[in-house]
């Protein structure tokens, strides 16, 4: 039996998220996530690693519906607390454990500027290779990182419809700063020109 790889999950997502996501097509996304196995070799070669911040890797633009990533994380590194402006963010553990904290989503009109509106967890969560993870705004606003101080950790994300700028928020106060999202590599025309 032929091994399910990376390129036909990419296929497979392609045409499940033809027309967007849809509630079915929600549950579709998680079955495929699950049944990819990590296989360094489907990915090694899209790695891209620093030693100051994670870093983000598109595969496929999804024809506008989605953004495909693998995100690296050097030991030690994570993400701010931040959310997914009206987006789902699928996340499959491709290699190592990543630590996922969520929190209540803040209510930022009723923290004033000198109120001290701390951040409530309201989960925190590991995920071991081949774990997949479902968060929406309406499910919390989370960080994700990679506690390890000897072993790397690598992460597939699926992010439908697909954002250019995101909300992080402070720990301590709650106040948000919409920042930019970027990548470090686009792996787009590479894997897939005739649907990007």
């Amino acid at each position: 039996m032929e091994r399910y790889d990376l390129t036909q999950l990419q296929e497979d997502l392609r045409r499940e998220l033809g027309n967007g996501l849809t509630d079915e097509a929600v549950e579709a996304v998680k079955r495929l996530l699950s049944k990819y196995k990590s296989n360094p070799k489907d990915w090694q070669d899209k790695e891209k690693w620093s030693d100051v911040k994670y870093t983000r890797t598109l595969l496929d633009r999804g024809n506008g519906h989605y953004n495909l990533m693998t995100l690296c994380w050097n030991t030690g590194q994570e993400i701010p607390i931040h959310n997914h402006p009206d987006s789902h963010c699928f996340m499959k553990t491709l290699q190592g454990t990543v630590h996922e904290e969520v929190y209540k989503k803040p209510n930022t009109s009723s923290c004033c500027q000198n109120c001290d509106c701390e951040m409530i967890r309201i989960a925190d969560r590991d995920y071991k290779v081949d774990d997949v993870a479902l968060i929406t705004d309406n499910d919390g606003v989370h960080r994700v990182g990679n506690r390890s101080h000897v072993e790397k950790a690598v992460t597939l994300h699926l992010y439908s419809p697909p954002f250019s700028t995101c909300h992080k928020y402070d720990d301590k106060s709650s106040k948000e700063t919409e920042v930019p999202m970027g990548f470090d590599q686009d792996f787009t025309e590479r894997c897939c020109p005739h649907t990007c």
